[in-house]
């Protein structure tokens, strides 16, 4: 179960990342959006520590995404995934996805 608990915080981790990339907002810009600290924001998506209940809310209100689908708790391929992927981004920016995800996978093996 540990694993599987350590598995969901990177998925969340990665996924917050990857959404605010998407939407083009700054670390600094979410974090007044969600009234918190820089650093505080930095640390969710480095999968350092988790945010709390509202700010989950507040994250998912605010991306229109489910609480179930940033916590990892649905598969990959849901349709706030395919959404995100056709909707949002072009190919190159489905490039860049995939390496920065890559990117912060190999971070967080270490």
């Amino acid at each position: 179960m540990n694993n599987k608990r350590i598995n969901q915080k990177n998925r969340f981790a990665i996924r917050l990342g990857l959404y605010r990339v998407f939407s083009g907002e700054s670390q600094q810009e979410l974090a007044d959006v969600l009234h918190v600290k820089l650093c505080a924001l930095q640390t969710w998506e480095q999968g350092i520590h988790n945010c709390s209940f509202d700010h989950l809310i507040a994250i998912c209100e605010h991306y229109q995404i489910s609480a179930d689908y940033l916590l990892g708790l649905t598969p990959d391929d849901d349709p706030y995934s395919a959404k995100l992927e056709k909707d949002i981004l072009t190919s190159t920016e489905r490039k860049a996805v995939i390496l920065f995800e890559e990117y912060l996978r190999s971070k967080h093996k270490k």
